[in-house]
């Protein structure tokens, strides 16, 4: 997806969600100076200077990109709190379509694969709030980029449901949310991931996951997607959307 293409759409519900996280994640402050990779192409020391005093809604999707592509190593005595400090401005940056990574946005939360299991509640339903309203924003997500093959939908769903798998965060949910959402938008985004969703290429062990667990997440996936109250949303969107353009992303879809 080329995110620096893409308009977000901050709902109040998103904003909130983003909001709380600042809240409830506020009493991670940084004591020194984190904890990183200091080889030739992961962070440099003053990169991680920076970092360690910057205000957090200071810090840039590029800066922070730097923390994601250095921080290899995970514990929770030290490293897991410092990534709790920055974890709300991740969620930020992700809300405004900047993700700070310079890989795909599900390297953004590997880290947090486990927080369901051993996090505060608190901490655990603020993330997964916001991947709620994150995923429920993004249904009005349905611009269009001209591609050699024809038209498909600028805005990947499918990406943000490959983060929340990697992130161990609670995908049905997401789905749910899906679900409940408008037509013609979610007819257009259930097609759409119909022809683009690829769960395969998520690394086995990304943020302690494995290989078995991803698969059972797009086997869910791709059968929740084959369902035929999907193909008679598909088929809503179809007549609800005055604009041929979207015709090729629908009726490929079947």
């Amino acid at each position: 997806m080329f995110w620096d293409d893409v308009e977000p759409k901050i709902t109040p519900r998103l904003a909130q969600s983003v909001e709380q996280a600042y809240e409830v994640f506020a009493r991670y402050e940084l004591a020194g100076p984190i904890t990183y990779c200091d080889c030739p192409v992961c962070m440099s020391k003053e990169m991680a200077d920076t970092l360690s005093v910057l205000p957090l809604r200071e810090i840039s999707a590029s800066m922070l990109a730097e923390y994601t592509n250095s921080a290899h190593g995970y514990d929770r005595e030290t490293i897991e709190p410092e990534f709790k400090h920055f974890l709300p401005r991740y969620l930020d940056l992700i809300a405004h379509c900047r993700p700070p990574t310079h890989l795909d946005l599900d390297t953004c939360l590997s880290r947090l694969h486990g927080y369901r299991e051993v996090w505060p509640k608190p901490e655990v339903d603020a993330v997964n709030g916001f991947f709620d309203a994150f995923v429920e924003a993004s249904l009005s997500q349905t611009r269009l980029l001209k591609w050699p093959v024809g038209y498909r939908l600028e805005f990947d769903l499918g990406e943000v449901l490959a983060m929340i798998v990697t992130a161990g965060g609670d995908f049905q949910s997401a789905l749910a949310v899906i679900d409940s959402g408008p037509d013609p938008e979610v007819g257009l985004h259930m097609a759409s991931m119909r022809l683009e969703l690829d769960l395969t290429d998520l690394a086995p062990g990304c943020g302690g996951g494995n290989r078995e667990e991803y698969s059972n997440a797009s086997q869910h996936i791709g059968a929740w997607l084959q369902r035929e109250v999907v193909s008679q949303r598909i088929l809503t969107a179809s007549g609800l959307l005055d604009n041929s353009d979207y015709d090729d992303i629908l009726n490929l879809a079947f």
